[in-house]
């Protein structure tokens, strides 16, 4: 499985998985300084409190130093978040530094500190291992009406790569992504896109495209959520990323940011795998 589904909100693994961490810190922490008490239980859960806000503040930032010319033509995405896009190594460095300043030389703090630390780490990692990769699902050959009136199926496309993007107008996050990768399309000849919508009348999805004015190459009509049951896609938008040889790749659940699917495809292009995907 390779998402978590909280209600109308769809979480990849990764960010499901941190934020487990992250509860898992803060808690122990709490719990701990409750214990010592007094001043030092204060200054410890404040420490926490710090950790997370100046860690998360820090891993945003340098993910969007290191793609700033993305963010240059898009400022506004700085702030969206809900897109995913940070950076652990700069995370880290944070944490350590507020933890070197707050409690490195206090030793009453310095032991629970990286307990909760420590096991916030183990929460991380063992959601990341109960979910374990996602297998590499090959194409259905399966046909579906499209747009064009041309029909399409995964299977045709062998030997290219595929860009496969499950959607539906009734979803804000799907509307949002849709123009961007829609461009993106455009500008990639050499690879496949195919943009799903799951469970809706063609005549809704051909109202909404011409309505919006968003030019997308092989919108399918996957009127009764096929591919979705195929990929075992929790959420809508996914994003699935299959290789020349069929085989699923990657995937993104939620909204996508620009430089997370320009990554993908130079991957795909490069024959190189998602080293979250098995063999």
């Amino acid at each position: 499985m390779s998402a978590v589904q909280l209600g109308p909100i769809v979480l990849a693994i990764d960010r499901a998985a941190a934020l487990a961490g992250i509860a898992v810190f803060l808690v122990v922490a709490e719990v701990w300084g409750r214990r010592l008490g007094g001043a030092t239980g204060a200054a410890l859960r404040a420490w926490a409190g710090q950790a997370v806000l100046l860690g998360l503040v820090a891993a945003r930032a340098g993910h969007v130093a290191a793609h700033w010319q993305s963010f240059a033509e898009e400022p506004w995405r700085v702030l969206a978040i809900w897109q995913g896009g940070f950076s652990g190594q700069w995370a880290a460095a944070a944490v350590f530094l507020v933890t070197v300043l707050r409690i490195g030389r206090t030793g009453a703090l310095l032991r629970p500190g990286l307990a909760a630390l420590a096991l916030g780490l183990v929460a991380w990692q063992g959601v990341l291992w109960q979910a374990g990769p996602t297998p590499r699902t090959p194409v259905t050959d399966q046909r579906f009406e499209t747009l064009d009136g041309q029909g399409f199926a995964l299977s045709d496309h062998a030997g290219r790569p595929i860009v496969l993007n499950l959607w539906a107008t009734w979803c804000p996050p799907c509307r949002r992504e849709l123009p961007m990768m829609g461009e993106i399309a455009r500008a990639t000849p050499e690879v496949t896109f195919a943009f799903a919508s799951q469970r809706e009348s063609p005549q809704r999805v051909a109202q909404y495209l011409v309505f919006e004015g968003i030019d997308l190459p092989n919108v399918v009509f996957d009127t009764g959520g096929d591919l979705g049951r195929h990929y075992a896609s929790l959420g809508l938008p996914t994003t699935l990323f299959i290789d020349a040889e069929g085989r699923l790749a990657a995937l993104h659940v939620g909204e996508i940011a620009r430089e997370r699917l320009e990554a993908e495809i130079a991957r795909l292009l490069d024959g190189v795998p998602d080293p979250a995907m098995p063999d």
